[in-house]
């Protein structure tokens, strides 16, 4: 009975909803108007362009109409047909994007993709190049390229347990290079010479280092139980002493907020006290007050962002929040849709759908119209889109965002959406997170390094690491030629730049040979230019940047004036550019035409600098980037110096960088504090990690891969440009020709192609004599025909006669020079204003010389030569004796540090070496930790 009663009104129940919802859904299409260049969705307007173009643009889920009905087409040859009738770019199938309406583009066709024979099929479709196959990484998503049996040692190799093979000079050495400790199993005892000190791991290090500061055990243990040095090293007017290692730093930097000393004793004990409208950071830093709680870590530790409010859920502007406090969000789209998706029916109550003002004609909004309240409304609009106005839409071009959203290439498609590319040599790849990145196809890349005594490279990814030149010195820059395999690096205490031949797998035959044997002091940077076949280098020692030929035989100095301390050299040979830093009293980097023209000259970064130390190239997306060591920061812009950004910032992670290199989307860098090689993502500076440890003092490092060094058709030409010695390129906008010929700094350019052996000046007075910067024997004059190794060219006329014997340079000491505790300092001496720096200007066999001669058979020029020589003869006693008491000094200073800039050498002056054993060579005293 009481179910008969109720009903009816069960019933009127019912034809009242059904006539509400009826009503909140309203068929717009009766009211909706489009222009004449728009086409008609079921609930809204998009540009008739949009009509048949293979993407759904009427944003509702069930408006498809304007995808209906089109007409066939036919795909070009490069594109690729999609089920649906669609053509996109064959380029994008296979891609791990789907790009066709039906996903066709991304199924069968990968299934029965072929690879090419030089790649391995992974048996999904995917193709990986066939020398990562049974690497121990695994490459293919379903792990395929690694069944495989263990591999086969080389001769030269330890076979580990675990089947890993390492290197046998690292058999017994007291790191743990098989990672399961099997290379450290049935060792012999060690035992350390009477001038070592061994360490409790047993290692064996120079007993010079013991209690010197700076731990160079691997367990430290040289620096425990030592005796406080008392000693005074440090300017008291200019400098602070910090706690331990010997270490000076300006006055300055006490308590500025970077650790500057090892030991951080720089920022202990510090009061700091910030302007009313900073924060002050728990490390002391000052940061502006509305950095505080901003969702970005300002300061070094992280406090402007502890114990911050938690800001309140708020949907996204273009959601509907149902229960107004960001739990539920639904999309505008499904507002009075005559379904359910809020749980309290707002999305269809009577007040929003009974006047919902987006009912006609979509409210006006060109694409998402959200109502608020009983009357008005919001025009939002769809992702990829930026709204203009009230009411229209533009295209976002994700193209010009930083970070990039695309590893290389961006295409904006003008529809709210973009596609990534990779440039030739590459192949995309789409990670977990949906990032987008190049893979470069070839070899797996190595990390190719200066290690002080040895050059050693680290394969990425697999974390093998492998000497290639061992039983150095000094090294300091390294730098490679790849498709003629030779490896190039300098040697600071030999006073040379030297190279190798290497093998396809990276080793090399010997110590290397001399290529630039004389008139180098410091060459902190080099770079190869692998197109035309010549070597650049930078010269802190003597203030220059020179160019020498592949072989060494000619040389120039492209670059004297204006120099104060350079430093990190990068080349861009197919467009003619040379990149270096300059860390002295003016920091900058410069960039300048590859044949040093003056005229194209310019300072692209002054801003924002201090100390760069390193410096590199991205050839794949056209940026330079530097690391500064003051300001513990990577930085990147465009290559003529613009668009500057900070990809990284963190003192913690930026200790004292020497160099870094950039390939694929990492940037990796060389820290001596952390003795440690370090990577993050070159866009965002995340992603941080350390690719290994103990490395002992790692100095420069090269990326080493043949898409690094991609090929490029030389300006010279096959004949050399038609120049008789050097052919160097040019920026084409400072030289439409491309190139320009260049002679050895003792011969002159004729007529822009030949080159004939040059009149040496004559100087009133003899060159002042001051102390040479270090005790190295190797001082010989830079621009003699013997250290250059050039013959003379061409000539017209009589021919002209060189000197018979070349004085020795002379190197004068630079204006600011590096604050070195152990050195004592030398009076500032000017030298006297010729061509180059390093010549002793002699007579040449011209009219001038004949008056010379002349005046030179009265009394007067025979007393003036008499006096010269007297001049001269103290001059070089005075020489011999300050380097007999430098000498001297240094050597109870063996371990000099610079403390200008955090490139603290061990040593550069130095000449004490680590002497051990066949077993204890100076690669196995460090350790590898992946």
């Amino acid at each position: 009975m009481n179910v008969l009663f109720h009903s009816p009104l069960l019933l009127v129940f019912i034809l009242l909803s059904l006539s509400q919802l009826t009503f909140c859904n309203t068929d717009a299409d009766a009211t909706l108007t489009c222009e004449d260049n728009q086409f008609k969705c079921m609930r809204r307007c998009i540009p008739i362009s949009w009509r048949c173009d293979g993407d759904y643009d009427c944003v509702d889920e069930d408006d498809k109409t304007d995808e209906a009905n089109c007409p066939a087409r036919t795909c070009a040859e490069d594109e690729f047909t999609c089920k649906s009738g669609h053509c996109v770019p064959m380029k994008w199938t296979c891609d791990k994007e789907t790009d066709c309406l039906d996903g066709s583009d991304e199924t069968d066709i990968c299934q029965n993709k072929s690879c090419t024979m030089d790649q391995f099929s992974c048996g999904n479709g995917e193709c990986i190049p066939a020398s990562w196959r049974c690497d121990g990484s695994p490459d293919c998503a379903n792990g395929q390229d690694e069944t495989c049996s263990s591999p086969t040692c080389a001769s030269d190799e330890f076979r580990c347990d675990n089947s890993k093979c390492v290197n046998n000079k690292w058999r017994c050495d007291g790191d743990n290079d098989c990672e399961d400790g099997s290379d450290e199993t049935k060792c012999p005892s060690v035992s350390c010479t009477v001038d070592e000190f061994q360490c409790s791991d047993k290692q064996c290090i120079d007993k010079l280092w013991q209690c010197d500061g700076d731990p160079d055990c691997n367990d430290q243990s040289d620096e425990i139980n030592c005796s406080t040095n008392d000693t005074m090293l440090c300017s008291v007017e200019t400098e602070w002493e910090c706690h331990t290692g010997e270490q000076c730093i300006h006055k300055s930097w006490k308590c500025d907020g970077d650790e500057d000393c090892l030991d951080g004793s720089d920022e202990s004990q510090c009061n700091t006290t910030c302007r009313p409208d900073q924060f002050k950071c728990d490390n002391r830093d000052c940061i502006y007050i509305s950095l505080k709680c901003d969702g970005y870590i300002d300061c070094m530790d992280g406090s402007d962002e502890a114990n911050c409010p938690t800001p309140v859920p708020l949907c996204p502007s273009d959601k509907f929040d149902c229960y107004k406090n960001g739990t539920l969000c639904i999309e505008a789209s499904k507002l009075c849709d005559g379904r359910k998706d809020c749980e309290n029916f707002a999305d269809e109550g009577n007040e929003l759908c009974e006047t919902n003002p987006c009912n006609l004609n979509n409210g006006g909004c060109m694409q998402t119209c959200i109502p608020v309240g009983a009357k008005n409304r919001r025009c939002e609009c769809l992702d990829g889109f930026r709204l203009v106005g009230n009411t229209s839409c533009e295209d976002i071009n994700e193209c010009a965002q930083w970070p990039p959203v695309c590893s290389q290439k961006c295409i904006n498609e003008v529809k709210g959406s973009y596609k990534c590319e990779c440039m030739s040599g590459y192949y995309p790849e789409i990670l977990k997170d949906g990032q987008h990145v190049c893979k470069a196809i070839g070899e797996r890349p190595w990390l190719l390094f200066a290690n002080r005594h040895d050059i050693r490279r680290l394969e990425v990814d697999t974390m093998i690491l492998q000497p290639v030149v061992s039983d150095l010195h000094s090294a300091i820059a390294v730098d490679y030629d790849y498709y003629n395999k030779v490896v190039y690096w300098s040697d600071s205490l030999e006073e040379k730049i030297m190279k190798a031949d290497m093998t396809e797998k990276g080793e090399t035959n010997g110590t290397g040979v001399p290529v630039i044997g004389s008139g180098v002091k410091t060459p902190d940077g080099i770079a190869v230019d692998w197109i035309h076949h010549n070597l650049y280098w930078t010269d802190t020692g003597y203030n220059t940047i020179e160019v020498a030929s592949g072989d060494g035989l000619m040389r120039k100095i492209l670059v004297e004036k204006d120099l104060d301390e350079p430093r990190s050299i990068a080349l861009d040979p197919r467009n003619g550019w040379m990149y270096f830093s300059d860390w002295g009293k003016d920091p900058k980097i410069e960039r300048i035409g590859m044949d040093g023209n003056p005229a194209s000259r310019k300072a692209i970064v002054k801003e924002d600098i201090v100390w760069p130390n390193g410096l590199c190239l991205d050839y794949a997306s056209e940026r330079i980037y530097w690391i500064d060591a003051k300001l513990k920061s990577i930085f990147t812009a465009d290559l003529d110096g613009s668009n500057v950004h900070r990809i990284l910032h963190n003192a913690a992670q930026i200790l004292h960088p020497f160099s870094l290199t950039v390939f694929e989307d990492n940037v990796y860098w060389t820290d001596w504090s952390s003795e440690a090689i370090r990577k993050v993502h070159k866009y965002t500076g995340e992603e941080y990690s350390q690719l290994a440890l103990g490395l002992r003092a790692p100095m420069d490092i090269k990326v080493y891969h043949q898409q690094k060094q991609l090929h490029s058709p030389n300006k010279c030409g096959a004949a050399n440009g038609g120049c008789s010695h050097l052919c160097l390129p040019t920026p084409a906008e400072v030289n439409a020709i491309g190139y320009a010929c260049a002679c050895p700094d003792n011969m002159v350019l004729l007529n822009g192609k030949q080159c004939e052996a040059s009149a040496q000046r004559t100087t009133s007075s003899p060159l002042p004599t001051p102390p040479s910067k270090t005790d190295s024997p190797n001082n010989t004059n830079r621009n003699s025909s013997s250290s250059h190794g050039v013959t003379s060219g061409p000539t017209t006329g009589a021919p002209t006669a060189q000197p018979a014997s070349t004085p020795k340079p002379v190197v004068t000491e630079k204006p600011n020079v590096p604050i070195n505790p152990n050195t004592p300092k030398q009076p500032e001496i000017k030298p006297i204003s010729t061509d180059s720096p390093y010549d002793i200007v002699t007579p040449a066999k011209n009219n001038n010389e004949t008056v010379i001669r002349k005046s030179t058979e009265s009394p007067v020029g025979t007393v003036a030569v008499i006096a010269i020589a007297v001049v001269l003869g103290l001059a070089v006693l005075v020489v011999i004796i300050g380097c007999f008491v430098y000498r001297k000094y240094t050597k109870r200073n063996i371990k000099s540090m610079n403390f200008d800039n955090p490139v603290y050498r061990k040593t550069t002056e130095e000449t004490v070496r680590i002497q051990r054993d066949s077993a204890l060579e100076p690669l196995n005293a460090d350790s590898m930790e992946v």
